[in-house]
């Protein structure tokens, strides 16, 4: 692997991000979190994943989902501190920067904890655009990620794979070995990425838990990854801050000044009406 991703301090600011993303598509932050909101992380997110048995591989999407994975979703309801990260405001300036100029408004698309573990098998090098149909390409990126390390991102416990440049190329090139390496970090730090990138998680072959939190973000207009009205509870949304219960979808969509309708509505309204039951 002889690509290399650009690394920025923690210091930086998202314009900084932003700059490296139309570069190569992804960057490295390090020291993207602070060390204790790192550990109230792990330690509020410990027992779920205790609880948690990763899948038995049935098929082929299974395969992609990682048999020896643990995977979590509805972070808000299982984590007091994930709120600080949702809407860090470096992270929102670069979804106004990436994702704004084709809505109105973005939200999460998915917050998921991601502990590979020993034995895991490489998943296939994947866009995250790809997860909606192609008629909506031409809004690219339809999604970004904030890959953040919860524990170190070594090359053999399963680091991220990533294509840096990927996400300006046509979507039938693939890359050569020496166009890919991984996104190595310590805890804390963050890969952030564009949905046009090509990446995946790595093998894991030193048996040491890889653990992560990707948080991603996409047009308000596009259905989510995560259905987090089923997974995050009401009176929970309703200790969240404003800004975070708009990016889980408690919003009105207005498309109108872009040429579109209103969607995303609750009883001819604004779902947002069910926060102040």
């Amino acid at each position: 692997m002889g690509a290399t991703v650009e690394r920025l301090p923690g210091s930086c600011s998202g314009e900084d991000i932003n700059a490296a993303l139309e570069t190569d598509g992804v960057v490295i932050v390090e020291n993207f979190l602070a060390p204790d909101l790192v550990k109230s992380l792990n330690e509020e997110l410990q027992p779920y994943v205790d609880a948690s048995k990763p899948r038995e591989q049935k098929s082929m999407y299974d395969d992609f989902l990682g048999g020896y994975t643990v995977r979590l979703h509805g972070i808000a309801a299982k984590s007091a501190s994930f709120p600080d990260v949702l809407i860090d405001p470096r992270i929102m300036t670069v979804m106004d920067s990436q994702l704004k100029p084709n809505c109105t408004d973005y939200r999460l698309s998915s917050a998921e904890l991601i502990e590979i573990r020993g034995g895991e098998t490489a998943q296939p090098i994947h866009r995250d655009d790809d997860s909606w149909p192609r008629a909506a390409q031409s809004a690219a990126p339809l999604v970004v990620n904030v890959m953040i390390a919860l524990s170190e991102y070594t090359a053999e416990n399963g680091a991220t794979v990533v294509v840096p440049g990927s996400h300006k190329w046509d979507s039938d090139r693939h890359p050569k070995t020496e166009e890919i390496t991984q996104a190595v970090m310590s805890p804390g730090s963050a890969a952030i990425f564009t949905g046009q990138t090509l990446h995946g998680g790595g093998q894991n072959v030193s048996g040491v838990p890889r653990r992560g939190l990707s948080v991603s973000y996409c047009h308000g207009w596009l259905v989510p990854v995560e259905n987090s009205w089923l997974g995050i509870p009401l009176d929970t949304v309703r200790t969240l801050p404003h800004r975070a219960q708009s990016l889980l979808g408690y919003d009105l969509y207005d498309g109108t000044s872009r040429g579109s309708g209103l969607i995303n509505m609750y009883e001819v309204g604004s779902p947002r009406a069910l926060l102040d039951d």
